[in-house]
């Protein structure tokens, strides 16, 4: 169920942000969407959610892109699954401080960094996410786990 449910969060994210970012239109997400709701209740491992997007995939390139993150096991508090989010927040503190705008990206680029530990270290990258994000929602249920 959890699976499911992490699943169901992912391909939320990835078809917002390709709406946000015009890499699909209204509709093609919504027909994705569709399709992979339809598969839902049948998923019940990791390499059945990969079996399912590869078959999508075949109608809908975008959805490569998601398969490539489920594929490396992306999760809520990685790093990949903010990087749009981290990246205008990083242009946003260029503008006033280069060297601060580098050492976050640095940060943020580290091996072994999730999203939790960016937001101890940088607590206005947090607030930043929170208040003008649309994956405020995602940090709040990783503070509760």
């Amino acid at each position: 169920m959890e699976q499911a449910l992490n699943l169901n969060q992912l391909i939320a994210l990835f078809l917002s942000e390709a709406i946000r970012t015009r890499r699909t239109s209204l509709s093609r997400a919504a027909e994705i969407s569709q399709r992979v709701v339809t598969r839902l209740p049948f998923l019940h491992s990791e390499s059945g959610a990969l079996l399912m997007l590869t078959d999508i995939e075949k109608d809908f390139q975008e959805v490569s892109v998601l398969k490539q993150a489920l594929h490396f096991g992306y999760g809520a508090s990685d790093i990949k699954v903010y990087e749009s989010e981290i990246k205008d927040y990083a242009s946003k503190i260029f503008v006033k401080d280069i060297p601060a705008s580098n050492q976050f990206l640095q940060d943020a680029a580290g091996k072994q960094m999730t999203i939790q530990q960016l937001c101890l270290k940088y607590p206005d990258f947090c607030d930043y996410l929170q208040h003008y994000t649309d994956k405020a929602q995602i940090l709040a249920e990783l503070a509760v786990n």
